[in-house]
């Protein structure tokens, strides 16, 4: 299922079109990948930008969607 979500993030699929658990479970997955992707202790820590990208969106859009709801909660 990981290599599902990340090959629809690597072409750039809209995020808004995804459903709400498919966004929760890729940014759970992707998280996952940045913590297995850690350098031991002692050695220079490397960022995956494109992990951090895809977290970077994927947090976005659950942001958005939450304020969504909100505003539309509200009488």
């Amino acid at each position: 299922m990981t290599s599902q979500y990340l090959e629809r993030l690597a072409r750039s699929d809209r995020l808004d079109a995804w459903k709400p658990g498919e966004l929760t479970e890729a940014l759970a997955a992707v998280e996952n990948l940045v913590t297995l992707s850690r350098q031991p202790p002692g050695e220079p820590r490397v960022l995956n930008l494109r992990l951090a990208i895809y977290r970077r969106r994927l947090r976005y859009e659950l942001d958005q969607r939450a304020d969504r709801d909100e505003d539309a909660g509200e009488p």
